[in-house]
């Protein structure tokens, strides 16, 4: 029995190594990824954001709005606007899109139409780092950026109704109206906790509210500071620049990953960022370089440039210089790492126990005289 038992723990122990190989070769050695084919528009992109309900790809460009179905990669209508759209949004559960135009206002499409059906006529200020504009699906509720140029008046988010297109409320940052300079903003919700996140650099701090009640809650002081800020709701964390914070309890928990932070899969816990010539990757909860992918243009940051449908494992990026959408996918294979993972771990608890039954003594009980 002794034998048996350690055979079969020497075999599963095998087999887990070699799951280990496998994870190690996807996250140590990141699999070189390929662009699968290429969208040509005759327009420049400046921003992109995915309808993953509808599989629908939505680009920013300079007077107006492309839309491409996300599995033939035709364009499907050209929307016109009065400029270029420097920010994007999307309500998946209304079908609603919201377009930021430069120096106007944020106007909001039917996805089922494409028709223009509302505007939030919220005056935009253009940001070198874009305009940030949110929407929480669950509460129906519009964020967007609002920074001022006029002293003694707040920069803020301001909240909009998806229903009436109506302003609900204005969440100023603390401190704001009392600066001189024009500042900027950065914005990030996370509609499971309903928190609102946004970065001020007057005071190179990031300033939490609620979103039901829409009332303050805290602001955090940070060991480097970024405008932009994002949410990975898989793992609750908040990313602005290089920092990674707990969002419940916004206590630093990582820094320093590869790349700019670009977009973020919840539904696979990856992280894309990206060098200028490198798209990356990273698991969400290591921060380890999962996939890599080198690109033959200099990848701009200065808006929303990759694009992520999270149900088709495709990846869309902004090349503004060559007015291209190159196509991603992500293989399969990444989505067996964490079950590989945890049968290695089990493999070796049985091993481990195995082992300590084969080696424990048997104690014959004496016969009674």
């Amino acid at each position: 029995m002794k034998k048996k038992n350690f055979s079969l723990a020497f075999v599963l122990t095998f087999l887990a190594l070699m799951m280990l190989v496998a994870f190690t070769r996807a996250t140590v050695g990141p699999l070189q990824q390929e662009i699968v084919t290429t969208i040509t528009l005759d327009k420049k992109p400046e921003c992109i954001t995915v309808n993953e309900e509808t599989n629908r790809v939505y680009v920013g460009v300079e007077d107006g709005l492309i839309v491409i179905d996300g599995e033939s990669y035709e364009v499907l209508a050209e929307i016109p606007l009065e400029a270029e759209v420097i920010g994007l949004a999307i309500n998946p559960q209304t079908n609603r899109i919201y377009a930021v135009v430069y120096g106007e206002r944020v106007v909001v499409i039917d996805g089922a139409t494409n028709q223009i059906v509302g505007e939030m006529p919220e005056v935009i200020f253009d940001s070198s780092s874009g305009i940030g504009i949110a929407v929480n699906p669950f509460t129906n509720l519009v964020y967007i950026e609002d920074r001022t140029a006029t002293m003694g008046e707040y920069d803020r988010v301001a909240v909009y109704s998806g229903e009436t297109n109506t302003l609900v409320t204005s969440l100023n940052v603390p401190g704001s109206n009392t600066h001189t300079y024009i500042e900027e903003l950065g914005l990030a919700i996370n509609p499971v906790t309903n928190r609102v996140y946004v970065t001020w650099s007057g005071t190179n701090t990031l300033h939490v509210f609620d979103g039901s009640t829409h009332e303050f809650i805290e602001t955090v002081s940070l060991s480097s500071f970024s405008e932009g800020v994002k949410v990975n709701t898989y793992t609750n964390y908040v990313y602005v620049g290089d920092v990674v914070l707990d969002g419940e309890t916004l206590v630093e928990v990582f820094s320093d990953y590869q790349g700019d932070l670009e977009a973020i899969d919840p539904v696979n816990n990856l992280l894309y960022t990206a060098t200028y010539d490198t798209l990356y990757a990273l698991n969400g909860t290591t921060h380890g370089i999962v996939l890599s992918l080198e690109l033959d243009w200099f990848f701009s940051s200065y808006s929303d440039c990759v694009g992520v449908n999270c149900e088709t494992d495709k990846v869309y990026l902004v090349d503004n210089s060559e007015n291209q959408i190159p196509v991603v996918v992500i293989p399969e294979f990444y989505t067996l790492i964490s079950t590989m993972l945890v049968l290695f771990v089990l493999a070796v608890a049985l091993f481990i126990y195995t082992r300590t039954v084969s080696e424990e003594p048997i104690h014959k009980q004496s016969s009674a005289h």
